[in-house]
């Protein structure tokens, strides 16, 4: 019986439609299983008429099998009939439920019902269809069979109108999409436009198979092309509906017409060679063909797909080649390969944007963190008018965003650790188009190999940022010294009074506190260290400004009174005040760049309190900031009309906010003005209020304030006098040592020198010493491997880090190995504050011991 079967089944048209109902039947279930994995947003529910349509398709490809096996001529010409009578109402099943559904979709994404009229044509529609097949001899009459695909059918007097309706169903379904395509969004458009193709497809091909030849020339040959071709309708309309990226109908073509090309580069000359040889050589013949085409088909393959691509594109490489290639660009340069990224897309130059993961806030990194994705405004939307799920809120914030800064596409760009490190941030393509599937792989394949490139290439560019912003930056106060001793000279010259002298030097020492307050700012800007390890406290915000502005150095007095602080309406806020100094600091230094372009510029800073935050508003009345560029100044390396800087210090700021787990933003109004907002979380007024550092009154008073470079007062029943104490310098640049040396003399301190690390410890050793300033960076040994061999002579001997490092390493060694930190160079008051504080501190152990 097995063998009877499969022998009257097989025959070409019969075995293509039974593998045409195979892909219906696993189309289907593929679908639902796709709907069901995804059932937050969609439900079986909602594509019920598009799985009946199926399922029609389905008993309609079948029913038509059974004209092309051997079962025909088997059975009598009632069967026969039988069949036909079931092949038109699985079609009008089909049809009708592919109508529904297209209703169904028009009131879904226009918000609006279908007009009544069309239900009401589609129930007189299925009226006609079923009185017309139930009653014999309407339709179909009879059927003569002469052999399997050999058969002549005898239509009845309503047959006309039956495909009439047919052909109407699919007209009216096509309105319908057609209706869609201009009340739908871009993506909407896409979707629809693949629907309308698989639609134009069955409907051209039933018009002219099933009226034509059937019908009208009484030809039965061709009965099974329209539902063999049936299928590309339910593919295209399905895949539109499962799917909200697309491939271009460009590399459609391309993958099409390559496959296409190169097998009828084999198929024409294997054809005829075959013809050449007798049937005893055809196993040999054969063997030898699938060779010779499995050698040469990835050449032939190669070239084929060269041509093909000139034509479609004009270049011998399509997009998605070209921006895998760009996998050699980034090991280069970063910015040249984003540059030829955006000529690939179409995209701006200027607008497509590699950033670190801090760009605006953290929530599109939170996101694509827990998600693994990427971001489509596109589909966004499209997927906010489908969801029916909790995730809506978060996606509208991610939608607002995006729409709101006219972005279209956010890349993310993982470390090791999986936690995004950049985001690649693109507009909408300059012709308005969608990003395509294929462009979005290659762009995920691409970024997932590079990632190594643009972190070293990140910190390249962080590096020139640093030196272009220290080289521009110091080139101020290095200028206010040689003037301060040109003065000298005049005055020395001159004979001019001793007080008038010392006020010259007094200048000049603020100048060099200004430079090395510069470089302190900038070194923190480029610092890896993780600013949630700083320790925070509650501090009196208008204090804690006070004593930032009294700490900055401003280049004279002028520009100080261009700066107002208003301090009423202190609040108190969490801070850390090295870290809070650094952000007023960056603030003032952006908004004093302008002060002389805008002689009439001036700052005001005051406070503001709210329920639920407070505010520092930090206002300048200069040039203002374009609307475009607002949303990139956060962004790491971006400057604007501005020579020198390291287009860092306002990414630094916010992640200074982020960790006092507030925010910074700005509002600025081009031409008029430029406002930071600073805010804070409210602080319980219970908390502990960190006490007041006392300032000095010095020139010293510009210098920054951290746990080493001012330490705590000491109690005077502890106080240690230092006179006559016998203090190690250790450095390897005379200059340093001779300043050093200078200030520790005038404190009547007793000096021992040392150019390395081991020459240090022997002198350590023959000497008795009371405090070594150690500097790190020493030929022959450096600081840490001294301080280590000094620490196991004498365990309570104070050693103090004289240096400028600044990575998180180093100053993480400093902390572990010594007893302090001071700047290079450094003050005297300093340097008599850090003796004073470690020497009470040895002498107090000593005193317990």
């Amino acid at each position: 019986m097995t063998e009877s079967l499969i022998t009257h089944m097989l025959y070409p048209k019969a075995i293509i439609l039974m593998l045409a109902s195979c892909l219906v039947l696993t189309w289907v279930s593929f679908f639902c299983r796709s709907l069901y994995s995804d059932r937050g947003s969609k439900s079986i529910g909602d594509y019920t008429f598009y799985i009946i349509y199926t399922i029609g398709l389905f008993f309609w490809i079948l029913s038509n099998a059974y004209f092309h096996t051997g079962f025909l001529p088997l059975y009598s010409n009632e069967v026969a009939t039988i069949m036909a009578i079931f092949a038109n109402i699985s079609a009008y099943i089909a049809f009708a439920a592919a109508y529904v559904f297209s209703c169904r979709l028009r009131a879904s994404i226009s918000r609006k019902p279908t007009p009544k009229w069309q239900y009401a044509v589609l129930a007189c529609f299925t009226a006609f269809a079923t009185v017309v097949n139930f009653v014999p001899g309407l339709t179909i009459i009879d059927v003569t069979v002469t052999a399997p695909s050999q058969f002549i059918i005898e239509f009845g007097p309503y047959t006309k109108g039956f495909f009439s309706v047919l052909i109407s169903l699919v007209v009216l379904t096509f309105i319908n999409l057609l209706y869609l395509r201009k009340a739908s969004s871009r993506l909407g458009q896409t979707k629809i436009n693949y629907m309308i193709a698989g639609i134009a497809i069955f409907m051209v091909s039933t018009a002219i198979i099933q009226l034509g030849f059937t019908y009208i020339l009484n030809d039965f040959s061709l009965t099974w092309l329209p539902p063999a071709l049936s299928i590309s309708e339910m593919f295209f309309v399905g895949y539109a509906l499962l799917t909200s990226r697309f491939y271009s109908s460009k590399y459609i073509a391309f993958i099409a017409l390559s496959v296409i090309g190169t097998s009828a580069v084999f198929a024409l000359p294997l054809s005829s060679v075959t013809l050449m040889f007798s049937s005893y050589n055809e196993m040999i013949l054969a063997a030898a063909l699938c060779i010779l085409v499995g050698l040469s088909w990835a050449k032939v393959s190669y070239i084929v797909k060269r041509v093909i691509a000139r034509v479609l594109y004009g270049s011998p490489y399509t997009p998605v080649e070209q921006i895998l290639a760009l996998e050699r660009d980034f090991q280069h340069s970063t910015r040249n390969a984003i540059e030829k990224l955006a000529e690939l897309l179409n995209i701006p130059q200027e607008k497509l944007q590699l950033v670190t993961n801090n760009y605006q806030d953290v929530a599109y990194a939170n996101y694509l963190s827990s998600k693994k994705s990427i971001l489509i405004v596109d589909e966004i939307a499209n997927e906010l008018s489908d969801s029916k799920s909790s995730i809506d809120e978060r996606l509208s914030e991610l939608h607002t965003k995006m729409h709101s800064s006219n972005t279209a596409l956010v890349l993310p760009l993982y470390d090791h650790d999986s936690t995004v490190s950049h985001l690649l941030v693109s507009p909408h393509k300059k012709d308005g188009s969608l990003f395509s599937n294929e462009e979005i792989s290659a762009l995920q394949q691409v970024f997932s190999k590079v990632q190594s490139y643009i972190n070293a290439d990140r910190k390249v560019s962080q590096s020139q940022a640093l030196a272009n912003s220290i080289a521009h930056e110091m080139r101020n106060p290095l200028a206010q010294v040689q003037l301060q001793f040109e003065h000298l000279k005049l005055q020395v010259t001159s004979g001019d009074s001793l007080q008038s002298i010392l006020g010259s030097i007094d200048k000049g020492s603020a100048a060099i506190l200004r430079g090395r307050q510069l470089i302190d700012i900038i070194l923190r800007e480029v610092s890896d260290s993780s600013l949630q390890q700083e320790p925070a406290s509650p501090n009196s915000i208008s204090y804690a400004l006070s004593t930032a502005l009294g700490r900055y150095g401003f280049e004279n007095e002028q520009v100080r009174q261009r700066v107002h602080f208003t301090d009423s309406d202190d609040f108190i806020a969490n801070i850390n005040d090295t870290l809070f100094s650094f952000v007023v600091f960056n603030l003032l230094r952006n908004a004093i760049y302008y002060f002389d372009s805008y002689p009439d510029s001036q700052i005001e800073i005051t406070l503001q309190k709210g329920d639920h935050e407070n505010c520092i508003l930090f206002r300048d009345t200069g040039p203002g900031i374009e609307p475009t560029l607002r949303y990139k100044i956060f962004d790491d390396f971006f400057t604007h009309n501005k020579s020198g800087g390291s287009g860092l210090g306002l990414g630094y700021c916010q992640r200074v906010m982020e960790a006092f787990g507030g925010r910074i933003e700005c509002i600025s109004e081009l031409d008029e003005f430029t406002e930071f907002q600073l805010y804070f979380p409210v602080v319980s007024i219970g908390s502990t209020i960190s006490p007041p550092i006392p300032s000095t009154g010095s020139p010293d008073r510009y210098a920054l304030h951290s746990s080493f470079s001012e330490p705590a007062p000491v109690d005077s029943t502890t106080a240690v006098d230092v006179t006559k104490k016998t203090i190690l310098i250790v450095d390897d640049k005379e200059v340093q040592r001779a300043l050093v040396k200078i200030y520790l003399e005038q404190l009547d301190i007793n000096v021992i020198q040392a150019n390395n690390g081991e020459t240090a410890v022997s002198v350590f050793r023959s000497n008795d010493v009371d405090l070594v300033l150690m500097d790190i960076q020493m030929p022959k040994m450096n600081g840490f491997e001294a301080s280590e061999l000094i620490k196991e002579i004498s365990p309570t001997t104070p050693i103090v880090a004289l240096s400028g490092e600044s990575s998180t390493y180093d100053l993480n060694r400093i902390d572990q190995l010594m007893d302090g930190r001071l700047e290079k160079p450094t003050t005297k008051q300093a340097l008599e504050s850090m003796i004073t504080h470690l020497l009470a501190q040895k002498a107090q152990q000593q005193t317990v011991h």
